[in-house]
């Protein structure tokens, strides 16, 4: 059996909606499965992480292939595994969740569609740790997810405001893990309620598609505040797009990555001057124009 799979990249948190929004974007990570008769697994991986993502049996698809077939009891074949991805590996643009989706896909689909939707969400985020990302690998779009008693519940609209996208990707990496933990145990009550207004503030601009609004809401005092410290330029460039008056910047999961939501295209003088601000920091970027997917995994069976 043959199957072909792709997920694609996220962006996280969307400034105020910490561990609770998340955004499809059009980067994507993409599998050729091949079964095989013997019990061996291998897998070439090509694109952003060559040389780094492990091809053995370390390798997170293989981690997810293996906790799917655990949680059926389903004793799977063997696997060769081609990959190919265009999502940065630890900038914060779900490169780990796009992997564990396609895994626990192709593990569904190789077992013969056991598992429903809700299974195999809640198995992609006991590997990847949250929702915000896992949700809109799998479904696309603009989503909004909760954990309620051991369950993801989640929401997903269409994301049709106009509003142009770039990932700033720095030439640096960040542990989600580390970037958890510079996060304070407790917020003043007014920190809270700032978020809050602003979460409640964006998503009612989302739904009646006022691009002021919503570009105006995206602002935080949970994550972004303190994981800001460690995210090369994210002060500098989020003061330099609200100055220009040409929309809003973000960190993109736990960073290092900045998404700029913009009314309009960022032109040319505009990216010379935010590379002028990473380069004060030392650091080069890549500049890419990205566009939201409302389409989620995809499984063909060839």
């Amino acid at each position: 059996m043959k199957l072909w799979v792709e997920a694609p990249a996220t962006t996280a948190n969307l400034s105020c909606g910490f561990d609770v929004l998340g955004l499809a974007l059009d980067l994507t990570y993409r599998v050729e499965v091949e079964t095989l008769e013997e019990q061996s697994f291998v897998i070439t991986h090509q694109g952003e992480g060559e040389g780094i993502i492990p091809e053995n049996k370390e390798n997170l698809f293989f981690r997810a292939v293996w906790k799917t077939w655990e949680h059926l009891g389903f004793q799977g074949p063997g696997l060769k595994v081609r990959a190919w991805n265009s999502i940065p590996v630890t900038r914060g643009l779900g490169s780990s969740a796009a992997c564990i989706v396609a895994g626990v896909a192709a593990a569904n689909a190789l077992c013969g569609e056991k598992l429903d939707f809700k299974d195999m969400i809640r198995i992609a985020v006991s590997l990847e740790g949250h929702p915000d990302n896992v949700v809109p690998a799998f479904v696309g779009g603009f989503t909004i997810a909760l954990v309620k008693n051991g369950n993801i519940l989640y929401q997903k609209f269409l994301f049709t405001l106009p509003v142009h996208l770039y990932a700033l990707i720095p030439n640096y990496f960040l542990s989600t893990e580390a970037m958890r933990q510079v996060l304070p145990l407790s917020y003043r009550r007014e920190d809270v309620v700032f978020s809050l207004s602003h979460l409640a503030f964006l998503l009612g601009s989302l739904f009646k598609g006022d691009v002021d609004g919503f570009l105006g809401a995206l602002e935080d005092r949970i994550h972004e505040p303190y994981r800001g410290e460690y995210v090369a330029g994210f002060s500098e460039v989020k003061a330099y797009v609200r100055k220009e008056g040409i929309g809003n910047a973000v960190i993109s999961g736990s960073g290092p990555t900045i998404i700029l939501l913009l009314s309009r295209p960022l032109e040319r003088k505009e990216e010379k001057d935010l590379r002028k601000i990473f380069s004060a920091c030392g650091v080069d970027i890549d500049v890419r124009k990205v566009y939201p997917r409302e389409e989620g995994v995809r499984v063909v069976v060839l």
